[in-house]
């Protein structure tokens, strides 16, 4: 048997700063601004209030930030809180081919103790570099099977992700590290079923802190397998019918997942996107009125409908996870942001009246990124549009200025404007600051902050 895993741990800790891509750090600074933004913007979800309230009851000290909010907790906390924020909106970023989220278990470990330990933003960009390193590889390791299983692939192998990201942090040899990834390896955490619920970004979030304990515990010396992703009864062969191992150790450093990364122009499931595009696109054309409307047909991937099938539902999480929801807000709103994902867009009658409206069909030769919508109207007229690439693809990513304009609007009144400027500097030079303490400064609210 080939030992993956303790090869896994001897190249995260033989990898260092300067043998990364200019292209994968660039790409790093990206996805924490998507990241950093997304956490910001939902700091006063409902969610977030009821696990600070656990943390005061178990009297956490101090030690790490809760981005976008004035309190601190304990790094354990503070990497469940803000990995829970920055996908409350599922709006955080995607590796398209596995539907991973690759920045929401990292960086939110990453941070916590980089900010209470006062590490470099060179070791913070190292440490997610290679986090996302070993929870991509492994996701493509056990995709498809694992997910159609029922997992969230992101709580599943990000804990590993963030495992392998604080081991580099803390300085574990290889063998400390192995046992950090195999201790996180025996603690998935995520289920599909929770998906437009309070509990789906609690998964990045556990998985953030799971990854965190697993990485101080193996620091102590606690031990665990040294082969937990490849064994007969390990990770791979126990959560998927797949037998890629080789995936996750061949051309190491060679290429860097973390370029493939993408990020979401709409705050939901990343294959509603195509058919926002679609309705979106019609409406700037023609204007539309709701009434005039006799039918929307979208067709679409298979996932469209296994994913983002919900029609019966009553709350903004759940909205999230209707491609009919995502469609209407499109045609109404010419756009699916944070607002349009509120329980009382959710339920107002005219939105449900134009959802009702609206029909998907599944076509296994159309790919994850495209649709075809057509909208037929009462005067008998028909309108087509065909989405060859969703806007946030590969094929199609968002710019650097897409990027900047979502943060600056995802993060609403919460931080301040000159705040939000800083921070975009900071981010895009993070590697030339020794003290972060300034940066984590800057994500503290204003006092009239609120929910978006």
């Amino acid at each position: 048997m080939k030992m993956v895993t303790s090869q896994i741990a001897r190249n995260i800790n033989h990898t260092n700063f300067g043998q990364i891509s200019r292209s994968a750090v660039y790409e790093a600074k990206r996805s924490l601004l998507n990241w950093l933004g997304v956490a910001i913007g939902a700091a006063y979800h409902d969610s977030m209030d009821k696990v600070l309230n656990v943390s005061r009851l178990m009297e956490s000290s101090p030690q790490a930030s809760i981005l976008g909010r004035n309190e601190k907790t304990d790094m354990l906390f503070a990497a469940l809180l803000n990995g829970m924020s920055s996908h409350i909106y599922d709006f955080d970023d995607t590796l398209l081919e596995t539907v991973l989220h690759p920045s929401s278990p990292v960086f939110p470990a990453v941070l916590a103790y980089s900010q209470y330990k006062k590490k470099t933003g060179k070791e913070v960009l190292e440490a997610f570099i290679l986090g996302c390193e070993v929870q991509a590889r492994l996701a493509l390791a056990v995709y498809p099977s694992h997910y159609w299983r029922g997992w969230h692939i992101t709580g599943s192998v990000g804990g590993i992700g963030a495992a392998a990201a604080m081991s580099k942090l803390l300085g574990l040899d290889e063998e400390k590290t192995s046992f950090a990834i195999g201790i996180a390896a025996t603690d998935p955490t995520g289920l599909r079923e929770m998906f437009g619920t309070m509990t789906k970004p609690y998964h990045p979030g556990k998985a953030a802190m799971n990854g965190m304990l697993a990485a101080f515990i193996a620091g102590e010396g606690f031990t665990s397998s040294k082969q937990a992703l490849e064994a007969e009864r390990g990770f791979i062969n126990v959560l998927s019918e797949e037998t890629k191992m080789e995936l996750l150790t061949d051309s190491w450093g060679d290429k860097w997942e973390i370029e493939k990364n993408s990020y979401k122009p709409f705050a939901s499931g990343i294959v509603t996107h195509p058919a926002i595009d679609g309705i979106i696109a019609i409406q700037k054309a023609h204007n539309l009125k709701a009434e005039e409307v006799e039918e929307i047909q979208v067709t679409g991937h298979p996932l469209v409908k296994e994913l983002t099938g919900k029609t019966d539902f009553k709350t903004g999480l759940e909205g999230k996870f209707s491609v009919y929801h995502c469609v209407a807000a499109g045609f109404l709103h010419l756009k699916a942001g944070v607002n349009e994902f509120t329980d009382d867009f959710v339920n107002n009658p005219k939105v449900k009246a134009l959802r009702s409206k609206i029909h998907l069909t599944i076509d296994e030769s159309i790919k994850e990124d495209q649709v075809r919508l057509t909208v037929k109207l009462t005067d008998g007229r028909e309108l087509s549009h065909y989405v060859e690439h969703a806007t946030g693809s590969m094929d199609l990513p968002m710019t650097d200025q897409q990027l900047i304009e979502k943060f600056k609007d995802v993060t609403g009144n919460i931080i301040r404007e000159e705040a939000k400027e800083l921070l975009i500097d900071q981010v895009y030079r993070l590697e030339e600051i020794e003290d972060l303490e300034g940066f984590f400064q800057l994500c503290t609210p204003v006092e009239s902050a609120s929910r978006i």
